[in-house]
């Protein structure tokens, strides 16, 4: 389970709610990054699960059985996709991995975290 944080900054007010690093979840892996044109912290995915087409029903004279009520056969089968880290607004702009404890964005003093996550996420 990922949870996000909500981060601050004591000098230039900056806020911004992010994971704080690598996180996972059930179906996805995010990445906390800093933008050097933005000059924001974004949370970006770096692999999610992707579900495979369903299989073939199985057909006999009088009904059709979808694959997920048969039992010991996979309806679906679900892969990773992986994601290069980029920037949301600008896949061009200059971006780097952030990890807490880290500097602000903006103006380059440490980011203060708060104690409990903000949101718990899958």
């Amino acid at each position: 389970m990922g949870k996000t944080y909500i981060y601050g900054c004591g000098l230039c007010q900056y806020r911004v709610k992010v994971s704080g690093g690598p996180d996972s979840g059930l179906d996805c892996d995010v990445q906390t990054i800093v933008c050097r044109d933005c000059r924001e912290l974004f949370d970006v995915f770096t692999r999610v699960r992707r579900l495979a087409a369903t299989a073939g029903k199985f057909k006999s004279k009088h009904l059709e059985i979808p694959p997920v009520a048969l039992p010991g056969s996979p309806a679906r089968q679900a892969g990773w996709q992986s994601f290069k880290p980029a920037c949301p607004a600008n896949p061009k702009h200059r971006i780097e991995s952030w990890q807490d404890p880290g500097r602000c964005p903006r103006c380059g003093s440490y980011l203060e975290k708060t104690g409990l996550p903000f949101r718990l996420w899958d």
